[in-house]
């Protein structure tokens, strides 16, 4: 019994290595998805929600549908942005993906896109679905400067091929434009306590390493002086102070946050200008 307990896993413990391996060797060796940068990911992420909301009216002729992979987008990023928006607002009852598809995208191959109205009708009623979601993406791509992009979208009656709902969008984007909101995505990525900890170190070093600036200020015992240097630093502080939250003074939590980190910083910083003087005097 014993021994063809040991045999069996044996035998388990071989295939598991050999799929692992083989599953090592898919994810270094295989297809894998193009790269899409954070401007066309912003992008995308501002035209979908106004997609949805104008094609939500098509809901009162086709209340079930399915979602059909969009023309020329290798990235699969607009299709699964447009698919999460509908399923988060409700506008359609939206179909599940098919076992086959889930595969398709765990492996990292190509899926099949649909854009005539005769394909993707097609591919809706092979998966029962009254209706369909399908388009083409004309252009999806960083131009000099930011990005652009030109996409059709379609829903249609599975079994009557009626057009419900059709459109063309094009929108472009700039990076001046979104400087200051992927500054503030990239910051909230970082946890709370890094971000703490790091603009607790940066103000509290600061002024350790420019001592002999805030020595030679004092040494003029000028209150014009000290109350500019004192602004320096509480200026460079509240600054971070305002990254350490995000960039985001909506609520008031942040705001409370805010308010305290620079109360915090002043403090610290009258007190090292009080040690300056002294060393001085």
């Amino acid at each position: 019994m014993l021994r063809r307990l040991s045999l069996i896993l044996t035998r388990f413990g071989s295939i598991t290595l050999v799929a692992y391996v083989a599953w090592m060797g898919w994810q270094h060796l295989g297809p894998r998805k193009p790269e899409i940068g954070p401007v066309r990911k912003r992008l995308a992420d501002e035209i979908v929600p106004v997609i949805v909301q104008e094609m939500a009216g098509a809901q009162k002729a086709v209340r079930q549908a399915a979602l059909l992979h969009f023309e020329n987008d290798p990235t699969d990023y607009f299709t699964e942005r447009l698919r999460a928006e509908i399923e988060q607002t409700g506008a359609f009852d939206l179909q599940d993906r098919a076992v086959g598809e889930k595969m398709r995208g765990l492996l990292n191959l190509r899926h099949a896109s649909y854009a005539s109205m005769e394909d993707a009708t097609s591919r809706g009623r092979s998966l029962d679905a009254a209706g369909v979601v399908f388009g083409v993406l004309h252009a999806f791509n960083s131009i000099s400067g930011g990005a652009k992009i030109d996409v059709t979208v379609t829903v249609a009656d599975s079994k009557s091929g009626d057009v419900i709902f059709t459109k063309r969008y094009e929108k472009d984007i700039s990076l001046a434009s979104l400087a200051g909101p992927l500054v503030q995505e990239e910051v909230r990525r970082a946890p709370w306590v890094t971000r703490g900890l790091a603009w607790l170190v940066i103000v509290l070093l600061l002024p350790v390493f420019t001592i002999s600036f805030i020595r030679s200020m004092v040494r003029k015992e000028s209150n014009r002086s000290n109350a500019f240097t004192l602004a320096i630093y509480t200026v460079a502080d509240a600054i971070l102070a305002f990254l350490l939250v995000g960039g985001a003074l909506t609520s008031l939590l942040p705001v409370l946050f805010f308010i305290a980190a620079v109360a915090a910083a002043l403090a610290y910083n009258v007190k090292v200008m009080g040690w300056a003087l002294k060393l001085e005097t």
